[in-house]
């Protein structure tokens, strides 16, 4: 009997540890001067692919745009890749945009946002400089929130959110952290988001010029926990064969063959529990 007994201790103790090498293991952050994480699990060949959007309303969405939307969701269904979606809370009130949308939510995609109006939250030259007080921050982010509880998310669901304009400082950043948010930012030293520059203006971006740099960023440093920023919009200033998103599926393909998998902001969230 006590044989009996010591086995199936024995077999229990390893069914333990067996489950629990299967779990998630804590994710590990590299952050930003401001607290925000800018890699995730940077050890790992796991690449996260993030894509924002603002729907500018005073040109009917000529400049800032949605329009990316669609193309990019059929390229990761293609592929088998989830990705995070980051809109402004805005272009949940566009109607084209509302059957999309369902889609990030129906194919398993990260939905969050990054603001509802787009504030620009500090001056970009000057971060001391702060352009948005508190109560702006919490009035615009309550709408947000109901937006995306419309939706039928939950806030455990869309805790973690970029910053609108991927520009923040420590006074922004603590009065979003105290609404309950995680920030994560695009990992810097990529020209993806480059893409609203227009041809023959001083700071113009081709598409060859940031495909170049990502390409010579994986070879000098590897993609180990990048977030990869890429737009899910149409600038009027560029073709189609001009927008980073077209080639979203050579990335993955190219990111693919090097050993690379691909996470989101849900990952993160299973890990953290």
């Amino acid at each position: 009997m006590k044989k009996i007994i010591l086995s199936a201790l024995s077999l229990m103790l390893l069914f333990f540890i067996t489950s629990c090498g299967n779990q998630p293991s804590t994710p590990t952050f590299v952050t930003d001067e401001y607290g925000v994480v800018e890699k995730i699990n940077p050890d790992k060949k796991e690449v996260y692919l993030v894509f924002t959007a603002h729907y500018s309303h005073s040109d009917s969405g000529y400049f800032e745009n949605f329009d990316g939307l669609v193309p990019v969701l059929n390229t990761l269904k293609e592929k088998g890749v989830k990705g995070s979606f980051f809109p402004t809370g805005v272009c949940f009130d566009v109607e084209k945009y509302k059957e999309p949308v369902k889609r990030i939510i129906d194919e398993g995609h990260y939905l969050s946002s990054h603001s509802y109006a787009h504030l620009l939250l500090c001056d970009e030259n000057d971060r001391n400089i702060s352009l948005v007080s508190a109560d702006s921050i919490r009035a615009d982010f309550a709408i947000m929130e109901e937006k995306l509880e419309g939706l039928g998310l939950t806030k455990d669901q869309f805790c973690w959110l970029i910053p609108p304009y991927e520009t923040y400082n420590a006074e922004s950043v603590a009065v979003m952290k105290e609404l309950g948010y995680k920030l994560v930012n695009p990992t810097s030293g990529f020209f993806t988001g480059m893409d609203w520059t227009a041809p023959g203006d001083s700071n113009y971006h081709s598409i060859d010029m940031i495909m170049d740099n990502l390409w010579k960023y994986e070879e000098e440093n590897t993609f180990n926990g990048v977030v990869l920023l890429i737009h899910a919009m149409n600038y009027p200033c560029r073709t189609d064969a001009d927008r980073p998103y077209t080639y979203l599926g050579e990335i993955i393909d190219k990111l693919t063959e090097k050993g690379y998998t691909f996470k989101t902001l849900f990952d993160v969230i299973e890990a953290e529990k």
